[in-house]
């Protein structure tokens, strides 16, 4: 299941909680993180939440730099 999605860097992406359900309490428990781009596309891959990150960091700055 998809929780909460948020805007992270300069350029549109996306990050999306990615988990399961907790029957008890409603709440999602997060396993990872998934990454849009700012087409909408889904990047391949499962990520942390830091890696994520760093994941959208490193392509804006190779955008920057190329």
């Amino acid at each position: 299941m998809i929780g909460n999605g948020f805007a992270w860097g300069r350029t549109g992406y996306i990050i999306m909680e990615e988990g399961e359900l907790d029957r008890s309490t409603w709440q999602l428990r997060v396993s990872h993180y998934l990454v849009a781009e700012p087409s909408g596309r889904a990047v391949p891959g499962r990520f942390t939440l830091e890696q994520a990150k760093r994941w959208i960091e490193e392509r804006e700055s190779e955008a920057d730099s190329g």
